[in-house]
């Protein structure tokens, strides 16, 4: 992914790179089409959050922020460094919760 003048790069967990590419390989086996599409709208989501790293909401312990991937109902969990922005979680944004 190309980045802008100044954009800090992205670095995975690998959890969440886990989680995100399992996400996506279930969804190819279902329909390669969705498949490619999600992968656009998380691409699209991390160069926003590259150019805007205050974007997201903050979420959690200090310094994170979670950003909601559009019409994926996922959301990515992120924290900025100095040097980086670093992706720290991949997860559903609406979970069967009992109450």
């Amino acid at each position: 992914m190309p980045q802008s003048a100044g954009a800090k790069p992205l670095e995975w967990a690998r959890a969440a790179r886990d989680a995100f590419n399992a996400w996506i390989e279930f969804i190819a086996s279902e329909d390669p089409f969705t498949a490619r599409l999600v992968v656009e709208r998380v691409e699209n989501a991390l160069k926003q959050i590259q150019a805007y790293p205050k974007i997201g909401r903050p979420a959690g312990a200090r310094g994170r922020r979670a950003f909601p991937i559009p019409n994926t109902g996922h959301i990515i969990n992120y924290r900025e460094t100095k040097s980086t922005i670093r992706i720290l979680r991949w997860y559903r944004g609406k979970q069967n919760v009992p109450r």
